[in-house]
Order: C-alpha cells, then structure tokens, then sequence
C-alpha cells in the first residue's frame, strides 16, 4: 500500500512550510499531485527525491574541494636579502 501525505505532512518532513511545499509542486521541483484545492503527496516518493538531492549537492561539494585542491597555492615569499654593506674605502 502507498502512503499518501497531505501539503501539512509533507511540510514536517522537508523541514518547511506548507506553502513552501504547494510552491515547489506547482514548480514541479517535487512530485505531487494537486486534487481539488489541496495537494497529495507519495511518502516514498519525496524520500527518494530527498535521497537523490543529497547526493546532487555532495557530488556538487566534492567536485568544488577538488578543483580547490588541484589549484596551486601562492608561494610564500621570501624575506629578501639585504645588499651586502659597502666596504670602507681605504686610501
């Protein structure tokens, strides 16, 4: 059996408010299915689509730490030597 959420529900599981919720299904970021002035949501569904955005934004994070790596670092400059003292001229 499939179990089926309402915006309220769903909302407690994405950590947002109902209307963040119908906002991101009218845009189709979510799946859900809009019946009469309210929305159903697939439990399984939203998990799965929760499990595949996370994995997006590690990928995301992991593919910036590595350009970041790749990039060579500034050398730190070395403290220049002085020009050596001039020698007494002795006549």
């Amino acid at each position: 059996m499939t179990d089926t959420i309402d915006s309220n529900e769903c909302a407690n599981l994405l950590r947002c408010t109902p209307e963040q919720v119908e906002e991101l299904a009218r845009a189709g970021e979510i799946p859900g299915l809009k019946i009469g002035r309210s929305w159903l949501f697939v439990r399984a569904d939203l998990l799965d689509y929760l499990a595949q955005k996370a994995r997006e934004e590690a990928a995301e994070r992991r593919s910036k730490r590595q350009v970041r790596e790749v990039m060579p670092t500034p050398l730190k400059q070395r403290r220049q030597v002085p020009p050596p003292l001039p020698v007494p001229w002795k006549a």
